[in-house]
């Protein structure tokens, strides 16, 4: 579903005041689109009983919408001239909260049962993303609008070139999809790229095993245009004919490349390494 044209974009009651000029150096593009952020909040399901956490309230577009669910909303926003705004703009809804903190260090032990939402900077996406998969309390959901690019990434099957670490991380983690695609004319400033919201279900909490397991993938991934056996078995220090071998054992093509493997292979080929170096130990 593309909403990428919406003539009801309500850019003048929306948008930041003229006085206000957004910082480039922080990615700030305000969503404007009254029927964007409403999808936006829509595609969360959030009920009055849940806890929301807004990365980047900024001028309030979102934290607006997300107030009338009723839910408890922790509005998150570093930019000093922008918390006053914000309190002036949603301030009477008794059920929101404005932090003033950067979101990438937020501490998230504390709060229960929470979902994240957000329109945020396209620069720290992939951190904001990794912060919030592996951290030992994540979302229930999360639902932001990033670059359209690297949404396209996120929900890449195994042969696309867009497939990269970042796609296996998210994969790894949860159920990922592209909700609608979002048209640059729908921010203020209007950004160089279009955008798109997806939506994660998380399935798992993130524990030392899965850490490992990521870093054996990213060994696969050092170089990604060369052929995976070459890749694991310079990153592993074990002679390629082995590696060819193992390969093998878990029917993957050792002439393929790591945006070829679907996850289920990386398990297999993952469990058969692990297996030999416990034969190495003992």
């Amino acid at each position: 579903m593309d909403m990428s044209n919406d003539r009801f974009g309500p850019k003048k009651r929306f948008g930041p005041k003229k006085k206000f000029r957004p910082k480039k150096k922080w990615g700030q593009n305000f969503l404007a689109s009254e029927k964007i952020l409403q999808k936006l909040v829509a595609s969360a399901q959030i009920k009055p009983m849940d806890t929301v956490v807004e990365i980047g309230a900024g001028t309030g577009n979102l934290t607006f919408f997300l107030a009338q669910t009723r839910a408890k909303i922790l509005a998150i926003e570093k930019d000093w001239e922008l918390l006053e705004r914000l309190r002036k703009r949603v301030g009477r809804f008794k059920n929101v909260k404005i932090i003033s903190a950067d979101a990438r260090f937020f501490d998230f032990e504390d709060i229960k049962d929470y979902k994240v939402v957000g329109n945020i900077p396209y620069n720290i996406t992939s951190f904001i993303l990794r912060r919030l998969i592996t951290q030992k309390n994540p979302p229930q959901t999360i639902v932001l609008t990033i670059q359209k690019e690297v949404a396209n990434r996120l929900i890449s099957e195994p042969g696309s070139s867009q497939r990269g670490l970042l796609t296996i991380l998210v994969q790894m983690a949860g159920d990922v999809q592209k909700v609608i695609e979002v048209g640059r004319e729908n921010f203020n400033p209007v950004p160089k790229v279009d955008s798109a919201i997806i939506k994660i279900i998380p399935r798992a909490k993130w524990g030392a095993e899965q850490e490992k397991f990521f870093k054996f993938i990213k060994i696969g991934f050092s170089a990604k245009r060369r052929q995976i056996v070459n890749n694991l078995a310079s990153g592993l220090a074990i002679n390629k004919k082995i590696i060819y071998n193992m390969l093998e054992q878990a029917k993957i093509n050792p002439l393929s490349r790591a945006e070829d493997l679907a996850i289920d292979n990386w398990k297999k080929i993952y469990a058969i390494v692990k297996k030999q170096n416990v034969k190495k130990q003992n």
